[in-house]
């Protein structure tokens, strides 16, 4: 018992030290690691008090403004995965340093994804006299199941595949599975993105289901040291970095991402943040017009998630003008939109679980 005393002193005094620290520092309001806003100290009121609501943000507050936040949960990550864990916060520790987000059946978004292809189906069905089609990109961890740690379990993309065949007929999907598993590096080890060759891939298949000749863009890497999304929720430090490239032939006239005007797709001084992600387009828009002076008469409505960001360069030279919606921050009238900038392609472009998770696609059909 004797012996105790000193650890249990020692192990008290070190979180004591840390709550000091904690309460005599700044708060943080952004996690760079994270890509998320932190809890900030909460409003004590009586009716934050009485609905639950105040404790709930003080555990989040004294978890997010711990100090050395990042440090403890890469420690803790790290000693799970010494014990055996591969499921740390979420994330397949996989082989060969890939990581997997974590989406097995009952996370799957099923009834929603569902009414996302309805309303995909509903959205075409009123627009037949425009060339539209739904590219969704099949999950890394169905790429790359072999990497997987064993028994894992994933959602299994097959029958969602085909539900978007029945729902929208299978002329107007463009099936990319087979094109990404014949890719070496199709995904990003630490990020849930494809990377840029993995979209150059993507955009063959889209080459040989819409007719368009496919051009041999030359890649560029610009960055050797990313790491993304899924290694933000470990932080091991030993986690591999990837390789981010760009297509530098992509020229355009124009880049309006919501006002902000440039004359590239490519933002580098991404590159010096932690979201390298960023190079493309800067993030994300609710709307981009991308001018490209390709005078081919065909103008594209992407609608999507941020994995067309990296695939969009590829298409430059088919169209004189494309314009990205990300719906989550659209509030304008579609068809207005469609009238206004005589579009005559469309193209839906998303991960498969994201759009099975997306909660605004209902806005394509509205009027």
């Amino acid at each position: 018992m004797k012996r105790t005393i000193p650890s249990l002193f020692v192990a008290a005094l070190i979180l004591l030290s840390l709550s000091a620290a904690s309460l005599l520092l700044p708060d943080r309001s952004f996690s760079d690691n994270e890509n998320r806003y932190l809890q900030l100290a909460p409003a004590l009121t009586a009716d934050r008090v009485l609905s639950g609501r105040f404790s709930q943000e003080a555990e989040s507050y004294e978890s997010d403004q711990i100090v050395l936040r990042d440090f403890w949960m890469g420690t803790a990550s790290f000693l799970r995965r010494l014990s055996g864990k591969r499921d740390v916060g979420g994330v397949y520790l996989g082989a060969d340093g890939y990581y997997f987000a974590r989406v097995t059946e009952e996370d799957f978004s099923q009834t929603n994804y569902e009414k996302n292809l309805s309303a995909v189906a509903a959205f075409f069905g009123a627009n037949e006299a425009l060339d539209c089609r739904i590219l969704l990109s099949p999950s890394p961890a169905s790429v790359l199941s072999d990497k997987l740690p064993s028994g894992a379990p994933v959602y299994d993309d097959a029958p969602r595949f085909e539900q978007l065949r029945a729902a929208v007929g299978a002329a107007q999907v463009i099936d990319v599975a087979a094109a990404l598993a014949d890719t070496e590096n199709a995904f990003y080890r630490t990020d849930h993105h494809w990377t840029t060759e993995g979209a150059f891939a993507a955009y063959g298949a889209w080459c040989a289901a819409t007719g368009h000749t496919a051009r041999n863009w030359a890649l560029e890497p610009v960055s050797d040291a990313f790491r993304g999304t899924l290694y933000s929720k470990v932080l091991l430090p030993d986690s591999r970095y990837d390789t981010i490239s760009i297509a530098p032939q992509a020229a355009v006239e124009q880049v309006d991402c919501d006002g902000v005007v440039t004359d590239s797709l490519y933002c580098v001084d991404a590159l010096a943040e932690k979201d390298q992600y960023k190079v493309f387009f800067g993030g994300n828009w609710a709307q981009v017009t991308v001018t490209t002076g390709a005078e081919t008469g065909r103008r594209l409505l992407v609608i999507k998630d941020s994995f067309a960001n990296c695939f969009v360069p590829f298409l430059v030279q088919e169209y004189d003008t494309i314009t990205l919606l990300d719906l989550r921050y659209f509030s304008r009238s579609l068809p207005e939109l469609l009238a206004d900038r005589e579009i005559t392609d469309v193209l839906v472009l998303y991960e498969i679980s994201n759009f099975a998770a997306d909660k605004n696609l209902f806005k394509l059909q509205e009027g």
